[in-house]
């Protein structure tokens, strides 16, 4: 719901901003992490290449390796120069490391 947009943008805890990535996080009582993304048609004009994006996401975000913390709203949000290759899974790996990193100190 798109309140639950605006509190994770208003009030969040941490954040990892990049060129490419900006992934934003709060934390709920729900007990389990949930995931929201923005992949606009300003970022990323092709339907094909956004819904790739939204997989690779999807995809490295229910990896137990990415984010070992619970209880959190994390928010993805792409920028206009995303790149789609093979090393966007490992980029996003690392950005899902370093969020859980802030979100622990």
């Amino acid at each position: 719901r798109s309140y639950e947009f605006d509190a994770v943008f208003d009030q969040n805890k941490a954040r990892v901003n990049s060129t490419s990535l900006l992934l934003l996080a709060k934390p709920n009582t729900l007990g389990f992490n949930r995931l929201g993304m923005i992949v606009s048609k300003k970022s990323i004009p092709k339907s094909v290449q956004r819904n790739k994006v939204k997989r690779r996401i999807r995809e490295t975000f229910r990896k137990p390796a990415s984010i070992s913390i619970t209880g959190w709203d994390i928010v993805v949000m792409t920028r206009p120069n995303i790149k789609f290759q093979q090393d966007l899974t490992s980029y996003l790996q690392d950005s899902f490391m370093s969020l859980a990193e802030k979100i622990r100190q």
